[in-house]
């Protein structure tokens, strides 16, 4: 499938910067697979709006062409699309692969405001609502026929941490889809404090100052807070977590100021639900001892932690990556969470 072009990396600044720019959104040497197209969709921050700012995707269909099912794949705070197929480190990091395998078209967004190639509206602007609002645009698009190979019959929204916050809320608010497969997220957040205290405006950062549109609202993580803040080092490379370093993406202190509002969002969510949490992500589990209140040590204890959250959904499964940290994507048994999730969407979601 013949890929668009991807918009140019180049504003007239000086050569060092534009290049390091150009690095965060087009890895050197990372070829698009053959089955993968770039879109990009116009979304609005505000419901009801208009779709004034751009929001980029990769999609990707399995070998045999579109599937009947789309997972539309929703990163975290400062990451992008490349969190769910790291071009760095192949198929043991590559949900999008993994899915494709399994039958599904995958679409895998940059949110708002990321380091990657949507629009950076002002930063006031990009809080949780607008998340869950530009969401439903790629949703209502999936299942237009607006996304190529659609209309989509069946859209499930795949999420990780402020993603997953972002799908919930959307799913809350908009009930278009029919199901959420959620990882990094829980009730409530016991380690919000821990976020707060490592970021930083990313104006400050060198990497990440020359990119367009950023003002003071715009946040990175402090230099080496991923490693604590994201991983459990016992279970993962250690080239990984410097790699991620060396590529961290942005967020925006609106999102921060408003996340919270995913929590009570689930109550009204009534669509079949998988949530899965690394063991030992420190953010919601108490076997991190970071204040997270989930109990992560088995299936059973963490369902019992977190099922009362999701009363109208007629379909909730809680599953614990064990030994992971709060990176479930990023941790050497990945592949093990990846099955997990495609092996229930194909018991519920088959594709056609």
């Amino acid at each position: 499938m013949k890929s668009s072009k991807r918009a140019p990396c180049w504003a007239g600044r000086a050569v060092a910067f534009v290049f390091a720019a150009c690095l965060l959104v087009s890895p050197a040497g990372a070829a698009q697979k053959p089955n993968c197209e770039d879109v990009t969709l116009p979304v609005s921050v505000l419901a009801g709006g208009p779709k004034s700012y751009s929001l980029y995707g990769e999609l990707c269909h399995p070998e045999g062409g579109p599937s009947s099912v789309i997972q539309i794949l929703v990163h975290g705070y400062t990451y992008d699309h490349r969190y769910w197929s790291n071009p760095a480190f192949g198929a043991a990091y590559d949900y999008v692969a993994a899915a494709n395998e399994a039958g599904y078209t995958t679409f895998a967004i940059d949110r708002l405001g990321s380091a990657g190639l949507s629009s950076r509206p002002l930063s006031a602007l990009v809080t949780m609502l607008a998340d869950a609002v530009s969401l439903h645009d790629v949703v209502s698009a999936a299942r237009s026929g607006a996304v190529p190979g659609g209309p989509y019959e069946t859209v499930l929204s795949v999420g990780h941490s402020l993603g997953t916050a972002a799908a919930w809320l959307e799913a809350s608010l908009y009930h278009d889809v029919d199901g959420l497969i959620s990882s990094g997220l829980g009730h409530p957040i016991g380690n919000i404090h821990g976020l707060v205290l490592q970021t930083l405006p990313a104006l400050l950062d060198w990497r990440l100052r020359p990119l367009v549109g950023l003002d003071a609202g715009y946040l990175t993580t402090t230099p080496g807070a991923r490693a604590n803040l994201f991983y459990r080092a016992a279970t993962a490379d250690p080239a990984v977590i410097a790699h991620d370093e060396a590529t961290k993406g942005l967020g925006t202190a609106a999102e921060i100021a408003t996340l919270l509002l995913y929590e009570a969002a689930t109550l009204s969510i009534d669509v079949p639900v998988l949530l899965v949490l690394g063991e030992y992500d420190g953010f919601f589990c108490l076997q991190a001892g970071n204040g997270g209140l989930d109990n992560c040590a088995s299936d059973a204890t963490l369902d019992a932690s977190e099922r009362v959250f999701f009363p109208l959904s007629p379909d909730f499964e809680a599953w614990v990556q064990q030994e992971a940290g709060h990176n479930n994507n990023l941790h050497f048994n990945a592949e093990g969470w990846f099955a997990k999730a495609n092996d229930w969407a194909l018991a519920r979601f088959p594709p056609q």
